[in-house]
């Protein structure tokens, strides 16, 4: 099964909201043989708190079961996503070490799946997961749908990651300077004020100058706290 790409673009372009948008993802996926898709997204920053937004077409019970359960923590699917965007075809090896997950999911129905992530540069990251309820789908079909999920995976996250978790404005553009991001640099590989100032033959009055325009920049309370931030973002 294959979808028309040109026609899915452009009928994905023409959604209006999260909801007809996600209705016209659900309708590509289901050309490809899926019953069930789902998109979530979080900000990796702040790292203590990035709960996600999620929006699926799973059956409720599963969801209600998902949650009550916080099988997020543990869902192989999500984790492989956290670490890399390569596409994972689900096979009982994916499971290996939480069996019973695997289980009750295919007892609502959810017998095989591909997922893929993408990250973009606000610090949103986003997955996108074909899931179905057909036994027969082999190694070969999952593979063969590979390229429309990565394809789809990045429309998805353009769209519903601005839907799910629209970026406020302050955020959009951290204007960084040369120095101060060699300084966060230096910063990265533990290096003090007064070694940073050796290294770039200026004193330590002026590193502590930009540390603190740093700071005010990227609205946090310390240099560590500051690097971690320009990491995650792609600052640097």
């Amino acid at each position: 099964m294959k979808i028309n790409l040109y026609k899915t673009y452009e009928n994905l372009s023409k959604a209006k909201d999260k909801d007809a948008f996600f209705n016209t993802l659900e309708k590509a996926v289901n050309n490809l043989g899926f019953e069930y898709c789902a998109y979530g997204v979080r900000h990796t920053y702040p790292i203590s708190s990035n709960k996600p937004q999620v929006i699926n077409n799973y059956p409720d019970d599963w969801n209600s079961t998902y949650s009550s359960n916080s099988y997020i923590e543990i869902d192989p699917t999500v984790q492989h996503c956290a670490q890399t965007t390569q596409v994972l075809f689900w096979q009982a090896e994916v499971f290996k070490n939480v069996p019973y997950f695997w289980e009750e999911a295919r007892s609502f129905g959810i017998h095989h799946g591909i997922s893929q992530s993408q990250k973009d540069n606000h610090g949103r990251m986003g997955m996108l997961t074909f899931a179905s309820a057909n036994q027969n789908h082999t190694s070969k079909t999952l593979l063969l749908q590979a390229p429309s999920l990565i394809w789809l995976s990045q429309l998805a996250h353009n769209h519903l990651a601005e839907y799910l978790m629209p970026l406020e404005t302050a955020t959009l553009d951290y204007q960084l300077t040369k120095r101060e991001k060699d300084i966060l640099r230096w910063t990265a590989e533990g290096k003090t004020s007064n070694e940073i100032s050796i290294l770039m033959s200026i004193s330590d009055r002026t590193v502590n100058f930009h540390v603190n325009n740093i700071l005010k920049k990227l609205s946090v309370s310390n240099k560590t706290a500051a690097t971690v931030k320009a990491m995650v973002l792609n600052l640097l």
